[in-house]
């Protein structure tokens, strides 16, 4: 039900008539117009949505009932496996909801997630340098291992007789 003509106000309000422009528009009766279409709108979306699924269920289809019957084994390890799912789901949201904290002092490490070391923490801007926490990663042979594989050891060998 659309109304045939919508009235249109046009309020000006500022300090000087003409002098300084308008501090503010507002339109009345068009905005109402908007709300009602699109509640009309909404109605009519709302009453296909309830059709389509009656006729969904009215006449199933019938690849799924011939595999139904087929794969009763396979149905019920399918349900077990969206139950796993939907625990995964729920104890990846726990993990979220908790706030991340600095492993050392506690503080709350905000949007940036702190700093993670490599001994496994996860630290704020203080205490994210090893000597800060007591971190119980060996740089010294995480080191010599880096410099052994990047600089192969010259063999006797390999060089050319003189």
């Amino acid at each position: 039900m659309r109304s045939a003509s919508v009235p249109n106000i046009i309020i000006w309000s500022g300090m000087d008539a003409g002098t300084q422009s308008a501090m503010s528009i507002q339109l009345h009766g068009f905005s109402h117009h908007l709300e009602q279409r699109d509640q009309e709108e909404r109605d009519q979306g709302d009453a296909q949505e309830q059709q389509q699924p009656q006729q969904q269920q009215d006449q199933p289809p019938m690849e799924e009932q011939d595999s139904r019957a087929v794969n009763s084994k396979d149905g019920a390890a399918n349900q077990d496996t969206s139950a796993d799912s939907g625990q995964d789901q729920d104890g990846n949201q726990a993990q979220d909801s908790t706030k991340k904290r600095c492993d050392k002092c506690g503080k709350k490490l905000g949007i940036t997630g702190g700093f993670p070391c490599r001994c496994g923490g996860t630290y704020c801007a203080v205490h994210r340098y090893s000597d800060r926490h007591e971190c119980n990663f060996d740089y010294r042979q995480m080191g010599a291992i880096q410099i052994r594989r990047d600089n192969p050891v010259v063999v006797a060998s390999k060089l050319r007789k003189l």
